[in-house]
């Protein structure tokens, strides 16, 4: 059924996590017994179904109308309204009530993740993880896209850069997907 809704967002042209990126994503959440997951960037809902079908209880953010409009379908149609807590908020403004959680998974607005990173952290429980998506942006290479796009590559770069820097967390690169870390929190 999960196939289903990956084919409309295909066909819709809606971005989702690909297999490869969401076997990474069930690998991880096995291996460290995730149950609660916090989302930024819900998008018609497919990562945070797949997530509870996993057997997490997801928490996920999403801004934009229609996307919201069509992730709470899905969820009503997955039968997934206990597991799934969609906030219709910009995740960037938001200051609602958060739970602590085992993993944060980002896959929003790229050139914001920098910022999703330092505000939701927090939340984070001891031994939890944060995944990023979508870190290579397809391999893009910055010569040959326009300047909007090197503008997103230079900030995906300095944000990867800062990871690998941050105090607080050990992060590892991964070329699942369209690239993707994890990033623990030290003790």
């Amino acid at each position: 059924m999960l196939e289903q809704l990956k084919k409309e967002a295909l066909k819709n042209h809606v971005p989702i996590i690909c297999d490869e990126g969401l076997s990474f994503l069930k690998q991880v959440i096995e291996k460290h017994k995730v149950k609660d997951v916090l989302e930024i960037g819900t998008a018609i809902g497919y990562s945070a179904i797949a997530m509870a079908s996993f057997g997490c209880k997801v928490d996920t953010l999403e801004r934009h109308e229609l996307m919201i409009e069509e992730a709470k379908k899905n969820i009503e149609y997955f039968h997934m309204e206990n597991q799934i807590q969609l906030i219709a908020e910009d995740a960037i403004t938001y200051k609602g009530p958060l739970r602590t959680y085992d993993l944060i998974f980002l896959d929003a607005a790229k050139s914001q993740y920098k910022r999703f990173f330092e505000k939701y952290s927090p939340h984070l429980k001891p031994g939890g993880v944060v995944i990023c998506d979508n870190l290579s942006f397809h391999h893009l290479d910055p010569t040959k896209v326009n300047r909007h796009t090197r503008q997103l590559l230079r900030k995906l770069k300095e944000f990867k850069a800062y990871l690998k820097e941050h105090p607080d967390f050990e992060t590892t690169f991964h070329d699942e997907g369209d690239g993707m870390s994890i990033s623990w929190r030290r003790i």
